[in-house]
């Protein structure tokens, strides 16, 4: 399966070095894994020779190396790294900096760093057919993620950020049809500032611009034990806490 497959991980993990910790959070060992390969792990029914896997990395945290070990041990050769030299306003525009290293007729998966999904979980079959967008979804209480709003025929009728508009919750994945289409709803949703969240640009709201031009966007409805978010200490906690078996397919 051709896919461009997007890793954002270009925060500071402040939360984590506030916390105690002393790696940069993807490095954290759990039940003897990486934060980082915990991740991976979720993506393997999508990981393939041919996939072209890029990593949007933030220059001060020195990622290069960590991340070139780690997914050579994975068997993943197509990879590459973009380094940031600062913050940016947000995921969006971290995988949007990513578009020189994508083939730009692929499709692209964007996901993060800090969560692991029971890999069994999540396979390309999930995708409905004739989808241009897909959102893999959890139901799971509180405001503080991105939401998904179904119609009555199962396609998104509406997707927003830190707004409850729905039980169905994203878990971090976000997939396009086409890599070059995510880039051209960046730019034209981005025009407006009005489209930003608290200052920041999410993905999630993008779905809405494509939406608007006639595109179609599934969701898929996961388990709530299928999903481990790993973005806080306390989560992380959580996480350690469960026996390693209730981790496994």
């Amino acid at each position: 399966m051709s896919l461009n497959v997007v890793i954002t991980m270009a925060g500071r993990g402040s939360r984590f070095y506030d916390a105690g910790y002393t790696t940069p959070k993807y490095e954290i060992m759990a039940h003897n894994r990486s934060l980082f390969d915990w991740s991976m792990l979720s993506l393997k029914n999508f990981l393939t020779p041919d996939s072209r896997i890029i990593f949007v990395c933030l220059g001060e945290n020195k990622s290069s190396d960590f991340v070139l070990r780690q997914t050579q041990a994975l068997g993943l050769t197509n990879v590459d790294i973009v380094e940031l030299t600062e913050l940016t306003d947000g995921q969006a525009t971290s995988a949007y900096l990513a578009r020189e290293h994508w083939n730009p007729e692929w499709p692209l998966l964007i996901y993060n760093i800090d969560t692991y999904v029971k890999p069994n979980a999540l396979t390309p079959s999930d995708i409905r057919p004739g989808s241009d967008g897909w959102v893999p979804c959890f139901q799971v209480p509180g405001d503080h993620w991105s939401f998904v709003k179904p119609g009555c025929d199962g396609w998104a009728v509406d997707l927003a950020e830190k707004q409850r508009i729905s039980d169905y919750a994203s878990i971090g994945l976000y997939w396009f049809n086409c890599a070059n289409r995510y880039a051209d709803l960046y730019d034209q949703f981005f025009r407006d500032p009005k489209n930003l969240v608290r200052g920041e640009k999410y993905i999630a709201p993008l779905y809405r611009q494509l939406i608007a031009e006639g595109g179609k966007v599934s969701l898929s409805n996961l388990q709530l034990s299928d999903v481990h978010v790993l973005g806080t200490p306390a989560e992380l906690d959580r996480f350690l806490q469960l026996p390693v078996e209730a981790l496994r397919d």
